[in-house]
This record gives C-alpha cells, sequence and structure tokens, in this order.
C-alpha cells in the first residue's frame, strides 16, 4: 500500500517561516507583518515608529538626511537623525535629533535593537515649482559619521557621492536600510545605540525648496522591556539559526536594486510586480510575472514623472 504524501500546513505553503517573515519586513518595512529577529539573545517586543520632519528653511537650497537606524541617542555626536541645510556649494548647518520611538525607547526599553528602517521623501509642492536633483545611498556608519558631523562639505558633493541619482518624482522616494550579517548574531543587544559597521541611510536633495518636502522615518524595533514595568525578565534563550543571517543578507543581494525606488519607472514597476519566494535552507528565487506587469507598468508610466 502507497503512503500518502504529508500534507504540507498553509504557512510552509506560502514560506511563513520567520525567516521568510523577517526577510519580508526588511523589504517592506512600513507595511509588512511585524515578526521578531535574531539581535539579541533574548526575544523582545516587536514594535514599529514613524517619525515625520518638514525642512524649515529660509533661503536654503539644499538639504541631506543622515539616519542611524542602530542608534536612539547621540552617541559621540552622532543622532539617530542628522539634518543639514545650505544655499548652493555653502557650508550646511547640522541639526541632530533622536531617531523614531527615542522617547519611548528611553522610558521603556532597556535593550533595543533595529530590524527594519526606511526613510520616504515625499514632495508636496506644486507640480510646475518641482525642480532640482535627488539621490539615496547606504552608507557605512564610520562614513556616515564623518558626513554627519562635517560642517564643511557641501550638499552637490554629497548628492555626487549617492548611488543612485535622479531629478526629484512627483512619487515619493524610499530608502529602505540594508543590515548588515551583524544584526543577526544574537548578541547585538544594542543599547539604544550603535558603534558597529552597520550602514546608515542618507538621502540628498539640491536645487529645491526644502519646504516643498515631507520626510518620513520608520523604524521597527525590538526591544526588552525595563524592569519596573510589570512585565516579567526575559531569559537568555534566543535560539539562532544556523546560517539565517547568511541566508537573509545574501537573499537581499541577489535581489539586485531593492532597496529604493529611484529611476527608470518601468524597472520600478518590475520591481513592485515581482513576487519573493524565500524558503529557510533553500535557495530564493524571484518570480516575475511579465504578462500580469504590462498594465501596471504602463500605466505607471503615465503616472509618474
Amino acid at each position: 500500500m502507497r503512503r500518502r504524501p504529508a500534507r504540507r500546513n498553509l504557512a510552509q505553503r506560502i514560506g511563513g517561516s520567520d525567516e521568510s517573515k523577517l526577510l519580508n519586513l526588511i523589504i517592506d518595512p512600513c507595511g509588512a507583518e511585524l515578526a521578531h529577529g535574531y539581535a539579541m539573545t533574548t526575544q523582545g517586543v516587536v514594535q514599529r515608529f514613524n517619525r515625520f520632519i518638514t525642512p524649515v528653511a529660509t533661503t536654503e537650497t539644499a538639504f541631506a538626511y543622515v539616519f542611524n537606524p542602530t542608534s536612539q541617542s547621540t552617541v559621540g555626536g552622532f543622532a539617530g537623525v542628522v539634518q543639514k541645510l545650505a544655499v548652493g556649494t555653502g557650508a550646511p548647518t547640522n541639526a541632530s535629533s533622536g531617531g523614531p520611538g527615542e522617547t519611548f525607547l528611553e522610558t521603556n526599553a532597556d535593550n533595543a535593537a533595529c530590524l527594519a528602517a526606511c526613510v520616504e521623501v515625499l514632495y508636496t509642492g506644486k507640480l510646475v515649482d518641482r525642480k532640482g536633483y535627488i539621490g539615496v545611498c547606504q552608507v557605512p556608519r564610520n562614513v556616515a559619521f564623518d558626513i554627519a558631523t562635517n560642517t564643511v562639505v557641501d550638499l552637490p558633493t554629497l548628492l555626487a557621492y549617492c548611488q543612485h541619482v535622479a531629478p526629484v518624482p512627483s512619487h515619493s522616494v524610499e530608502l529602505k536600510w540594508s543590515p548588515s550579517i551583524r544584526n543577526f548574531t544574537g548578541q547585538n543587544a544594542v543599547q539604544e545605540n550603535s558603534e558597529g559597521q552597520d550602514n546608515c541611510l542618507l538621502v540628498v536633495a539640491v536645487g529645491v525648496n526644502p519646504n516643498d518636502f515631507v520626510v518620513k522615518f520608520t523604524s521597527v524595533i525590538e526591544y526588552v522591556p525595563k524592569f519596573n514595568n510589570g512585565m516579567p525578565a526575559p531569559r537568555a534563550t534566543r535560539a539562532i539559526p544556523i546560517g539565517a543571517g547568511e541566508r537573509i543578507v545574501s537573499t537581499l543581494d541577489r535581489l539586485g536594486v531593492w532597496w529604493h525606488n529611484l529611476g527608470n519607472a518601468a524597472a520600478a514597476a518590475t520591481r513592485m510586480g515581482g513576487a519573493m519566494v524565500y524558503a529557510a535552507g533553500q535557495a530564493s528565487r524571484f518570480v516575475r510575472g511579465a504578462r500580469q506587469l504590462a498594465g501596471p507598468a504602463t500605466a505607471l508610466l503615465a503616472l509618474t514623472g
């Protein structure tokens, strides 16, 4: 008698493992289902935090933001968010502030680790007034520190440093944080700051009116509550699946330009329409539906500027 093959449950059929959920969260920090990470030896509380900033300018024609998702407080002069404003090629003025959820975490968390983060820049001015260039960049933390604390280098020079530059579009520009392998070691235990070699985010806009933009910062944080919050203490028993960090980081690398939407509208439509199929311990692959994308791509090309 032939044995009937075991029926896979729904989670297995759709790739609903903890790793796949964390991968989806990294790719879509603003909308994906929350998932636990592997940065701490304990399993904490996962929460999404948002912060909105509108640059306030008088005569300035350029702005930049340095976002360090792994920092929630000023560390050696490098805060979670650093704003830079300048006139043309003039020296910028810097303003530092905490990242999303800083006040809450300082009050309620003993340890905290960032799981996912992004920056979204939205142009809110008139269509006929839209001008200038915008650039996005993944920056090593040591370089980001130099940029954040520097008051000499002009913003057009920072724009040239960005990995992708394009005219300011009518749609929002999204820049997502790409974590390093250090964020999956189970021993990070980030205490609201980080001196490690993590990636930071940089967005630069020149030839613009900074008052016509709204910048949204999003962080998904896993934290251990303080001992005086009435919650039982967690035990350091978090087991990290062997190779989880390598699988997630290598999958992100194979996806290519997944971390921003700046550039050709057709390429952006293809990336949005693609579906990621991922399972722990298996090779990941991108599934693209060319025929299904034809319509959305045409519509997107017509709508984007």
